[in-house]
Order: C-alpha cells, then structure tokens, then sequence
C-alpha cells in the first residue's frame, strides 16, 4: 500500500511495488517522483529525513536534517531578512534528500537506482497533472516566482500566469538531470558536475552552498524516538526534527482517561491545545539544540515529565505564555509550509514514513539553469533576532524543522498506522490528533484522518487552529476562547482550497487487522493520494 502528495507519486510507488521492490524501494520511487508532480513541495534541493521499520522489528531513521554550509555569512542572511526574506540562494542549505534516499535504497532496498528513477524521468518528459493545492502555493508566491529568471519558467504557465488545476506540465531540465544521475549515480550529484554546477550558480547568486559542502555530505542513521501509549509503540524522529512533540504530547494525553479522550467536549478540547502548547514549547527548546548529539532518552521526553507538565493543565484556564516561553521564545520556530509525505507498506512486513520539504513553497524561488528544480529555503528556519536560535547558526549545524515521519505498531509488532504531514509547527498536533482519533476513539485510518482538527502552531505567532465543523462548534470555540485560548483561527466547512491546506495532509498506511488488509488514506487536504498494489506472495527479496 502507497499513500503519498500526489497521485503520479503513488503510482511510482505501486509500480515499483508491483515489479517487486519492497517498501524501502517504493517509498524510494515515490519521493524521487513527488520532486517532479509536487515540485513546490520537495525535490532535489530539499530535505528527506524517513523512519524504517524492518520486517525484522528494527527501526531507524535515516536523519537528513539539511546541515547548514561552511561557507555561511549570519549577517548577510539577517541583511537578506530585513529586504526579501523569502527570495535567494542565501536561503540554501545543504540539500540532503538525493542521499538519504540513496542511503535507504543501498542498506534496505532491493533494486537499483536507474531503476526506481525509471517513473520520475518517464514522467518529467511526458508530463503530469497540476492540482488546486500547487495553484495555491504558486499564486500565494507569485510576485516572487514572476521575478525569479528561471523558476519561473516552470512554475507557471507560459512563464507569465497562473495555469489551472489539469495543465500538464512537463520538466525537460529536470529530466535531463535525473537521466544523468541514473547513468552516472548519486555521486554526479554530490561530487561530480551536477556539484560543479551548483557550486557556481550560488556562487553566482550569492548562496553559500560549495561542492565541498556537498562532497563531505553524510547521511545520519539513529535510534528512533520512541513511547508507548495504551500500549501501542511509536516509533518518530529525534531532534533536530518534530518528534520529540510527538512523543511529550502523547506522554501528557496518556495522563488523562482514554474515554475522556474520545468524548466531544470543550474540556477535552481545552487538554489538547494545552498539551500542544507544552509539547511545541519543549521541543523548542530542544531545537534551541540542547541535544545535538541525539542521545536516545533526553529528560524532555520521560514521562516523569509527561505527568509534572499535564498538572499545569487547569481545566476552563488557559496556561499563561510566560509559564511555558520563559525560556524560550515563542516565535523562534522553523518555516516548513510546503512538505509532503510518503507511507509505503510492504507485503512482507517492511514499512516506511518518509517526511521531505523545500522549506517555504518552491523553496527559496530560485534555481540553477538546466538543472530543473528548486533549492530550499532551510536557513530560514533560524531567527536571527534570537539569541537562542542565532547563537547556533554555525557551520554544519542541521536545521530545525518539524518534521515527524511516525510509526505506530501494535502490542505484538503488527502495523496500525504509519503516518506523517506537512504543516510546519502544527505537524506534531496533527499527527498526535490522529493518532488519538485511531487508539482513543477506536477510528478507522479514514475516519481519524477526516475528523476536525484542533490544531496549536502556525510558523510565526503560534496560535489555536481548529477545524469548525460536526461535533465541533463555534459555541464550542467561543468557550476555549473564554477560557484564554486567544487568537484562535476557526476553519469553516466547507472550505476553500487555500484555507484547507493549512491544517495538515497526513498520507497513511495501516493494517486492519479484521479484514486483513492494507488500508491507505491519502488527505483531501493536500489533495493526497493512494492505492495498494496487485501482486502474487511471494518470498521476500533480498539484495
């Protein structure tokens, strides 16, 4: 089973599945081809950071947190805030998501990387279907993709205006440069004249990303971050990704009764956004790098902890800020808003979550001629005013994000959801709404996926954001406002496009155990997508 961004992206998936590949190789595909039909969202220039869990029952997580260049100039990127933040090559990291993604398929793939980049450069030459979600992203940068020599060129149509969900779209540059890396391998990208290129063009335009950056690029693989709650295990990233906010927030729900939980009241919603608020505010703190080494247990995530922070929650009394931002500043947050994610399940028992981003959409609006696509917008993920968030703007140190690819697996080792989003700030709140939905309200992988969202972050001031719609209601919000929730944002159903694409898109796989088959959802959100594959059992293959 393959969810993922787009629905060209899941059919790489289900055809490399389908050929024989297992899910390393499926996600594998499936990312590779959401830089070509999601290509505001991720490709070659961004961010992959996945969690594999083997039909073995190891788990670890390949970290591609971008690190940042040795070249880097702190004061120009804050001369660079104060005029166009969002626009530049200064905005660079270091891409990291060809090498993860070549980590992943070499230690626990099967098939060769010609081979899984086949349906990327089929595609890319041939064409795919632009939907309402990029329509949105572009038109939202649009003064900064018109002016932007080449982006342009492929983010709109006939380099001048917005195209209409339906155009095809085909990315010749981006398919010569995928052929190359098929012919020549990963390390045309990384050492050899795709690298050389690079390196020019920023130079050019004044980036910081060298070849040597590139060549001395190391794909980390750690231990997961991982809990129990009610006694399922999850399995999520360590920082400097979102997991750690996974994992609290579940550690403080799991202090309150499951029925309490799955009840719709405003007391229950007046715990979720409490929990969201103390788990994003220590994660941030965590982010502030306190744990670079990426020690397996921190004192941040025990539940020692989980039970000392769910006592600040007051029922009808909204915590004050300067209780959880004493020492952290509240807006001194990471920007993700265009990311995607990938679930793939195998037939053997392998499972994937892979989370990849460009930073902002289309990164930071700029690209090499005649490579085909865009360089992230990492950088931007430190707040230069902040002396917490500045003081580590060093030489090779990795961005912060959000990002939370997540397993969750039953008591005896069986899947029940592998999950992740796009979102920002609001991923862990996303996906720990899910995830209660399925354990605490004993919903299907659909129906967790669909429920209203109450939802706290949002990449600057970090706000409640909440679903409006049955069982929730405005009287409901009228008393989470009453209670000191303020600022709330209220999403009313239906809702346009634009305002939908802020509150997350989780793809999921899952077993369901009754029926005793896959299940996969992929959000209508983000307009994801997603399909199991055909195929004859057969003995696990091996390299």
């Amino acid at each position: 089973m393959v969810a993922t961004g787009s629905p060209e992206a899941t059919n790489a998936g289900v055809e490399i599945l389908e050929l024989g590949g297992n899910a390393v190789d499926a996600a594998v595909a499936a990312a590779l081809m959401l830089g070509v039909s999601d290509p505001d969202a991720s490709g070659l220039g961004g961010m992959t950071t996945m969690v594999i869990h083997s039909a073995d029952g190891r788990t670890v997580v390949l970290d591609g947190a971008s690190p940042t260049p040795r070249e880097i100039n702190p004061a120009k990127l804050q001369q660079l805030k104060q005029t166009e933040w969002r626009v530049g090559h200064e905005l660079a990291a270091v891409p990291t998501t060809l090498a993860v993604l070549d980590r992943a398929r070499s230690r626990y793939g099967t098939m060769e990387m010609a081979d899984l980049l086949a349906p990327s450069i089929r595609v890319a030459e041939q064409g795919y279907l632009v939907n309402p979600v990029q329509i949105v992203w572009t038109n939202h940068y649009f003064e900064e993709i018109l002016a932007s020599r080449y982006l342009r060129l492929t983010a709109l149509s006939n380099a001048t205006t917005l195209g209409q969900p339906g155009d095809v779209v085909c990315r010749p540059e981006l398919a010569k440069t995928l052929r190359s890396i098929a012919h020549y391998g990963v390390s045309s990208f990384y050492r050899g004249p795709i690298a050389d290129l690079i390196e020019a063009d920023m130079i050019r335009g004044g980036g910081f990303v060298r070849k040597s950056d590139l060549v001395m690029l190391r794909v980390k693989e750690v231990y997961p971050l991982d809990t129990t709650y009610r006694g399922s295990h999850v399995l999520t990233v360590p920082p400097p990704g979102g997991g750690s906010a996974v994992i609290e927030a579940l550690n403080i729900l799991e202090t309150f009764p499951s029925d309490f939980l799955a009840e719709d009241s405003v007391a229950r919603h007046h715990v979720f956004l409490e929990t969201f608020r103390i788990a994003l505010a220590d994660s941030g703190l965590m982010r502030g790098f306190v744990d670079l080494m990426r020690t397996r247990i921190t004192p941040e995530l025990t539940r020692e902890l989980a039970r000392e922070r769910a006592s600040l929650i007051v029922p009808g009394r909204a915590i004050p800020d300067s209780v959880l931002y004493a020492e952290m500043d509240k807006e001194c947050a990471p920007v993700g808003e265009s990311t995607t994610q990938v679930s793939v399940a195998d037939r053997w028992g392998n499972v994937v979550s892979l989370t990849q981003t460009l930073g902002r959409s289309w990164g930071g609006k700029v690209m090499t001629p005649g490579l085909g696509f865009p360089y992230n917008s990492l950088l931007e993920g430190f707040n230069y005013d902040k002396p917490q968030c500045a003081g580590y703007l060093q030489p090779l140190i990795p961005c912060p994000n959000d990002m939370a690819p997540t397993i969750v697996l039953a008591e005896d080792g069986s899947l029940i959801v592998a999950l992740g989003s796009p979102g920002s700030d609001l991923i862990p709140s996303i996906i720990t709404n899910v995830i209660s939905n399925i354990i605490d309200r004993g919903m299907g992988i659909a129906e967790a996926i669909a429920a209203p969202r109450l939802l706290f972050g949002g990449g600057g001031p970090l706000v409640p954001k909440i679903e409006v719609t049955a069982p929730i209601t405005d009287s409901d919000i009228d008393a989470l406002e009453a209670a000191g929730h303020t600022r709330v944002e209220r999403l009313h159903y239906p809702p346009a496009t634009a305002c939908a694409v802020y509150f997350g898109g989780v793809n999921a796989v899952g077993w369901d155990a009754d029926a005793k088959t896959f299940v996969g959802v992929g959000d209508g959100r983000r307009w994801g997508s997603a399909q199991g594959a055909r195929v004859v059992a057969e003995a696990a293959p091996s390299r």
